[in-house]
């Protein structure tokens, strides 16, 4: 990876194009979107691998974080929380997201990267599949 400097914001050049980086809105991605992005792609990828294992079928995965700061520590993230609604067919799978969730926080190498430092919590949902607004039925 390569990343560049200019104009009050930080440009990555990466596999997949460019990343631009600021903590201007206007002129690229904060650098909490991109942390949260990053635990987020890591443990959803992971969670749709161990429901295929676990032959869960699912339609979609809508997950939530929400994250706490502390304004004296630099606003450094003392919590975050995932809050992931699997909608599938087979709604009465709720008794496994609790395990599911230990196993998604247990081997999901972003997660495992900060979770000494970060209070990190993992819910789980499992939904019957009901188009939200805009899907077509």
């Amino acid at each position: 990876m390569e990343f560049t400097y200019y104009n009050d914001k930080l440009i990555g050049q990466l596999e997949y194009g460019f990343l631009p980086i600021s903590p201007n809105t206007e002129m690229g991605y904060r650098p909490l979107e991109l942390f949260i992005s990053s635990l987020t792609g890591c443990s959803t990828s992971l969670l749709a691998n161990i429901l295929t294992k676990k032959r869960i079928d699912y339609k979609r995965m809508d997950v939530g974080v929400s994250a706490v700061r502390n304004p004296d520590e630099a606003n450094r993230i003392e919590q975050l929380t995932f809050k992931v609604s699997v909608q599938t067919e087979d709604a009465d799978k709720e008794f496994q997201a609790e395990k599911i969730a230990s196993l998604v926080l247990k081997n999901c190498g972003m997660i495992q990267s900060v979770v000494g430092s970060i209070d990190i919590r993992y819910e789980i949902e499992f939904t019957s599949e009901q188009p939200k607004k805009g899907d077509v039925a």
